[in-house]
Order: structure tokens, then C-alpha cells, then sequence
């Protein structure tokens, strides 16, 4: 049953906690999430995603289609020393970091890899093209920015939990799933153009960072180089464009 609070003091517990959050290295220790902005917690509450604490104003009535444990009552001057933007956003959230198991990722169809993915932008709105064109699942190898960052949030347009996204180093766990799943390795200088593949019934599909695409590690795992072919002598495209391609054709197969 959810039960109501009100604070009217930047100085409380409950508020200071809210900002230490938007620590990554504080984050992760806690396993919990911040959020805000009224398009994400919208979506969050359509979605009936739990939610430990939810920040809004009395007059604000999202809240009463809320899972949350705690409704906070807030004033402006709180919802602005929360906020994770410069233009305070008009309700925010706490809620458990999602505890996701690598064994799911075996059952999986469609899978997208991601290494050493650095903005934050970019990796919401992948997350988001991939929800959008139903890829099964999200890996993030290796040194990635922090999957629950507030930009990553809002940049997914309340879509990071509509898929397992996984996030992990371990080659060997790569090499297992590789005995069910082909690995298809996006690589610019392949011989190979995405629309003239017929995708096997369990694959991966690995993209590298923009400024040094896939490591050598995961190049040799690829049991087929596959490349996005573009006309009028363009060389590459903003990862996230060239990602929500391969998902929209990766449909269309």
C-alpha cells in the first residue's frame, strides 16, 4: 500500500540521498535508480513499473496511477535541487536497479552487442530503436557509460525496461552463447552489406564505438563481417542512425 509523505526541506535525508544518486559510483553501490522528467515517470506509470519513491507536487495528479511504495509531496525548491537538468523537471523517481541474469540471454533470438559505448545519448536512443523494432535483448560489453544515467533515461523516451539489457565483460559468457547464436561483426571495411543477409533463427549482432568500432577480441569471435553500405562516398554514420537501421532491417528480414 503506498504510503504519503510531505517534505518541504532540500535538507532532508530522503532529498540529499536523491542527489547523491546521480553519482555514478554512488549509484551502483546502491543499486537504485534515479529518474526524472514528466515523459519518463508517465511512461514509468503507464508501464506499472514499480517505484520506491516518486517526487511530485500535490497538484499533480500522475501519482494516483502510481506503483510506489512512497508518493513524496514536494515544493519546487526540492523538485529543482533534485533535478538532473538545468530546467527543474516537474516530478522524479527512485526505483531498484533491475537484477538481470545472463542465463535468460541463451533463450534469446535477437540480440544486440554493444562495446565500449561512450555516450550516453547515444546508447538511449539505441535502447529505444531497439525496443521500437523488437530486437530480444541488450548486451553492453566491456567499459560502457553507466546504463542508468539520467541523459541515458531520458534519451530511451521511457523505454529502458521494455527489454534484458545485460551488461558484463566476460568473454568466455560471449563464447558460450556463440554455441546457439551466430555473431554477425559490424565491421566498416567488410565485404558484406547488412541487406543481403538472411539473419539464422539466433544470432548476435555486435557494433563497436564510434571513434574504434569492434577490439580485436570480439572481431575474431564474428563468425561473419557485415557492414552498412552508403552511397555518395559517406564513410560512417552516427552509431545510434546506423544501429536503428540494422534493427528496422533485421525486422524486415
Amino acid at each position: 500500500m503506498t504510503e504519503f509523505i510531505n517534505i518541504t526541506s532540500v535538507q532532508n535525508d530522503l532529498i540529499k540521498y536523491a542527489v547523491k544518486l546521480q553519482n555514478p559510483k554512488f549509484r551502483k553501490s546502491e543499486k537504485m535508480i534515479f529518474a526524472d522528467g514528466e515523459k519518463t515517470i508517465s511512461g514509468f506509470i503507464n508501464d506499472n513499473i514499480e517505484l520506491e519513491y516518486l517526487f511530485i507536487k500535490k497538484e499533480n495528479d500522475i501519482y494516483k496511477g502510481a506503483n510506489a511504495k512512497y508518493v513524496v509531496f514536494v515544493t519546487d525548491e526540492i523538485l529543482k535541487k533534485i533535478s538532473s537538468v538545468k530546467t527543474p523537471s516537474s516530478v522524479a523517481a527512485i526505483l531498484k536497479e533491475p537484477d538481470i541474469s545472463d542465463s535468460i540471454f541463451y533463450n534469446l533470438n535477437k540480440i544486440a552487442l554493444f562495446e565500449n559505448i561512450k555516450d550516453a545519448g547515444n546508447l538511449g536512443t539505441i535502447l529505444r530503436s531497439a525496443a521500437a523494432f523488437s530486437i530480444d535483448g541488450i548486451i553492453l560489453f566491456g567499459d560502457c557509460v553507466d546504463l542508468y544515467n539520467t541523459k541515458v533515461i531520458r534519451s530511451t523516451a521511457q523505454n529502458i525496461f521494455k527489454l534484458p539489457i545485460l551488461r558484463t565483460s566476460d568473454l568466455s559468457f560471449i563464447e558460450k552463447l556463440k554455441e546457439n547464436h551466430k555473431l554477425y561483426a559490424t565491421i566498416v571495411d567488410s565485404a558484406k552489406d547488412f541487406s543481403k543477409c538472411k539473419f539464422e533463427d539466433k544470432f548476435i549482432i555486435a557494433f563497436g564505438s564510434e571513434a574504434s568500432g569492434l577490439t580485436e577480441q570480439l572481431r575474431h569471435l564474428g563468425d561473419e563481417a557485415v557492414k552498412l553500405a552508403m552511397d555518395n562516398n559517406v564513410e560512417s554514420l552516427n552509431l545510434a542512425v546506423c544501429a536503428s537501421i540494422v534493427f528496422a532491417l533485421i525486422k524486415l528480414n
